[in-house]
């Protein structure tokens, strides 16, 4: 068994502050599957990107609304959702307070391709190191 803890990960960054943990599968002996450990202000969300691999939305707490391929869903910790390989996505945190999911990304390496979005943060920071400070 291997433990990893989360402060040691690479991450992203919204309004400045941490939003997400990346846990890149390729950097751990024997992972196979990543995943992003999202723990999200309201209002705030990633830019519309897609992936070559399918991610797995697990809603802990809170309500996004999440939009893929044109649709959007108002999840809640009673949905998993599941966006196509491919497929331009993006979340946002309906509010009022965090939401927090799991997005289980199957692949071992991280890959994100941003999209043009005509509605997109400008403070989003992508792999960002964790201030210690």
């Amino acid at each position: 068994m291997q433990i990893v803890k989360r402060h040691t990960l690479p991450t992203v960054q919204i309004n400045g502050e941490v939003a997400a943990y990346i846990f890149n599968a390729s950097k751990y002996p024997d992972a196979t599957v990543s995943a992003f450990i999202v723990d999200v202000a309201a209002a705030a969300g990633p830019p519309r990107h897609l992936h070559p691999y399918e991610e797995i939305f697990i809603i802990v707490e809170g309500t996004v609304r999440l939009e893929s391929d044109g649709k959007e869903i108002d999840a809640t910790p009673d949905d998993i959702c599941v966006v196509p390989a491919g497929v331009p996505h993006k979340f946002t945190n309906l509010g009022p307070g965090r939401a927090r999911m799991v997005n289980i990304h199957a692949a071992q390496d991280v890959v994100t391709e941003f999209v043009p979005d005509e509605a997109a943060n400008s403070s989003y920071a992508y792999n960002r190191p964790v201030d210690q400070h």
